[in-house]
C-alpha cells in the first residue's frame, strides 16, 4: 500500500471530559463525536484552515446533561440534534423540554467501518416522552473535505406523532464574518431589548429594518459593542446550502441538505448581549416557529404515522480559499469567490 494515499481512520481509544469519544480523521478533516451526551460533535477541526470551526462556550464545557433541564443552561457549543421541538411547550398533554429530547441523552453507537477507504460510525437514540427514535450514520471517506450525515426519524409508537427537527451547529465566528443561505425571506422570532422589534416582524433577507430607520445586514456578524443578539427565521430558499466564512483567512463551515425536507434555516446571532458570549449558530430545520404548539398551529410542523420513517442526508463541509460562497452541491462542492 502507498502510504502517502489518502486514508480515514475511526477510533474510540479517547475520551472527551469523561465522554466516550468516536473520532474519525483524515487529511482534510477530524470530527469528534459524544454518544453518551446527545450525539453532539464536540469537534470539526479543518486540517487545512488549521482551526476548530465549531464554537467552545468559554466559561465551562461538557458536563453529564440531566433530561428536561433548562438546554441553555447546559449548552456548551459543537453541533446537536433537536426534536421533536425547539423551545418548550405542552402539546398532548406532555410537556416537551427545551432543545427537544434527544440532546440529553445517552446514543447507543456502534462501528461500521474504520477505514482505510472510508469510516462509519452509526448511533441511535429513542425518546422518552415521543416514541420518536432518531439513527445517525456519520461517514467519513478518504480524501473529502466533508463528512456525511444520515438521518433518519422513525415513529414507533402507535399514533401520528407531530414534531419539528433541526441540527444545531454553533460556530466559532469573529466580527466580519459571512453568514450565506440562499433565502429570499426572514421572520424575527426575538432579539435584544434595544433593538426594538416586535415578534414576527419580516423583512427581506438579509436586511432587518429597525424601528429608528437604520438597517442591519444579518449576512455579517456584527462587533459585540453594542451587545446584541437575535434569532431569525429564513425561509424561500432557493438551494440546500448554508455558509459562515471568515473572510480574512478564507476559510468556513458550510452544509448541504435536502430544502424538500428542512426548507427553513434559523439564524440565532449571539453578539455578546446573550450571557456574555459570542457565536452564531446557523440551523438547517423542518419547520418553525421555534416552537412545536406553534408551528402545529401556523400548520407547517411534520407528523410521522406510526412507522413511518423520514430520512435524509445532509454534509458537514470544511472549505478553504474563499471570501464568499454563491453555491453548494449536493455532494458538498462549495463554489465562490
Amino acid at each position: 500500500m502507498d502510504h502517502f494515499a489518502p486514508r480515514v481512520t475511526l477510533t474510540t481509544a479517547w475520551s472527551y471530559r469523561g465522554f466516550e469519544a468516536v473520532v474519525l480523521e483524515n487529511e482534510h478533516l477530524r470530527l469528534t463525536v459524544l454518544p453518551g451526551h446527545g450525539a453532539k460533535i464536540v469537534e470539526l477541526v479543518s486540517k487545512r484552515a488549521g482551526r476548530d470551526l465549531l464554537y467552545h462556550h468559554p466559561r465551562h464545557d461538557v458536563r453529564a446533561p440531566v433530561f428536561g433541564a433548562n438546554a441553555d443552561d447546559w449548552w456548551t457549543g459543537g453541533i446537536d440534534v433537536v426534536a421533536p421541538t425547539g423551545h418548550p411547550c405542552l402539546v398532548g398533554g406532555e410537556r416537551l423540554p427545551f432543545l427537544g429530547e434527544f440532546w440529553s441523552q445517552a446514543w447507543d453507537s456502534a462501528i461500521e467501518e474504520d477505514g482505510p477507504d472510508h469510516a462509519v460510525v452509526r448511533l441511535s437514540c429513542g425518546g422518552v416522552i415521543t416514541p420518536l427514535r432518531i439513527e445517525l450514520r456519520l461517514e467519513l471517506y478518504a480524501g473529502e473535505s466533508s463528512v456525511r450525515a444520515q438521518y433518519r426519524l422513525t415513529n414507533t409508537g402507535y399514533e401520528p406523532v407531530p414534531f419539528m427537527w433541526g441540527i444545531h451547529p454553533s460556530l466559532a465566528v469573529r466580527p466580519g464574518a459571512r453568514i450565506q443561505a440562499p433565502a429570499a425571506h426572514c421572520v424575527l422570532a426575538e432579539g435584544h431589548a434595544e433593538l426594538g422589534l416586535r415578534s414576527g416582524a419580516e423583512f427581506t433577507w438579509p436586511d432587518l429594518r429597525l424601528p429608528d430607520g437604520r438597517t442591519i445586514d444579518l449576512s455579517v456578524a456584527r462587533a459585540p459593542s453594542p451587545p446584541s443578539w437575535e434569532l431569525a427565521f429564513l425561509t424561500g430558499l432557493s438551494g440546500g446550502w448554508l455558509a459562515v466564512t471568515d473572510p480574512t483567512t478564507r476559510t468556513g463551515f458550510a452544509m448541504s441538505f435536502d430544502p424538500a425536507i428542512l426548507p427553513v434555516v434559523w439564524l440565532w446571532g449571539v453578539y455578546g448581549g446573550w450571557r456574555g458570549l459570542y457565536t452564531v449558530a446557523i440551523e438547517p430545520w423542518t419547520s418553525y416557529p421555534a416552537r412545536l404548539d406553534q408551528a402545529i398551529a401556523a400548520g407547517r410542523h411534520r407528523t410521522l404515522a406510526p412507522g413511518q420513517a423520514l430520512q435524509t442526508e445532509i454534509r458537514f463541509i470544511a472549505f478553504v480559499g474563499l471570501g464568499s460562497v454563491s453555491g453548494i452541491d449536493a455532494d458538498g462542492q462549495v463554489h465562490g469567490l
